[in-house]
């Protein structure tokens, strides 16, 4: 009677632990197809996604450094331009016996905005 008692208390206890063991082996499938779902789906796109911004970022920069380029280079040929303009305008002053031309390159006078034209296109 003892011995039955003991075996149906063992029993119980076995059925219960094997309850417990299916209900942590449901949970760590559950967690594990979680962490798959990161691993494999989440994280993947998160990279896309960073890997898009900074191409896309280091085209922006590509394409202000291209067009900063270029209001360069436009300034650059404004001022040669200019510069051939009073070198010519100078030399007809100088014919028509003005001995003082006006100086392209004369200091300016550092009190006054100076008005640099911006480029648009």
């Amino acid at each position: 009677q003892g011995d039955r008692t003991e075996s149906l208390k063992l029993l119980v206890e076995l059925a219960s632990l094997q309850t417990a063991f299916i209900t942590l082996d449901e949970a760590i499938k559950i967690t594990n197809r979680r962490v798959n779902g990161i691993e494999y789906v989440i994280i993947p796109r998160f990279e896309n996604t960073i890997a898009y911004v900074i191409e896309e970022l280091d085209e922006r920069d590509r394409e202000e450094f291209y067009r900063l380029k270029k209001v360069q280079d436009k300034k650059k040929a404004m001022r040669a331009k200019q510069k051939v303009f009073m070198e010519e305008y100078n030399a007809k002053e100088v014919e028509r016996g003005n001995n003082n031309p006006v100086a392209d390159d004369a200091p300016k006078n550092l009190l006054e905005p100076d008005h640099d034209p911006d480029i648009m296109f």
